[in-house]
């Protein structure tokens, strides 16, 4: 194996473990404890109806800044395997080490970034996405090594 495809199989090893090693978990909401008193259980059962459709509702849509985060942190990779592709073929390997130097740098700031986010704020509709959007990297990154 050159050494070329040496760097190269690191390298996707690494981003395949980096990746896999950053999911999150969530923990499912706890229901009321009903009270004795039959006013108060009618009410709760009212109001925790309508704060399961609340969820429900907020739960079903992807939050906006999150997804034009997972959004650009797919770009990010669609980007660097493109480059890997470009990498692989070359003849003048050497003369690309900067530029893998380069996505290297954007790869640790944009992992930085994704540490950042705060897992437990996360919705489902969101960690679905989470999970959908590193399922297509994953792939992408399978290709290249």
């Amino acid at each position: 194996m050159s050494k070329g495809k040496l760097i190269l199989a690191m390298l996707a090893c690494l981003l395949v473990l980096v990746c896999t090693a950053c999911g999150g978990s969530s923990d499912a909401p706890s229901g009321t404890e009903a009270t004795d008193a039959q006013e108060t259980e009618v009410t709760e059962e009212a109001e925790t109806e309508e704060s399961d459709e609340a969820e429900e509702s907020e739960v079903s849509v992807v939050t906006p800044e999150f997804k034009e985060y997972m959004d650009s942190y797919e770009e990010f990779f669609d980007e660097y395997v493109e480059f890997m592709k470009k990498y692989q073929n070359s003849d003048d390997q050497a003369s690309m080490l900067s530029d893998l130097a380069d996505y290297m740098t954007k790869y640790s700031e944009t992992m930085q970034k994704l540490d950042e986010i705060d897992e437990d704020s996360l919705s489902a509709a969101d960690l679905a996405y989470y999970t959908e959007v590193n399922a297509r990297i994953m792939k992408k990154l399978a290709e290249v090594s």
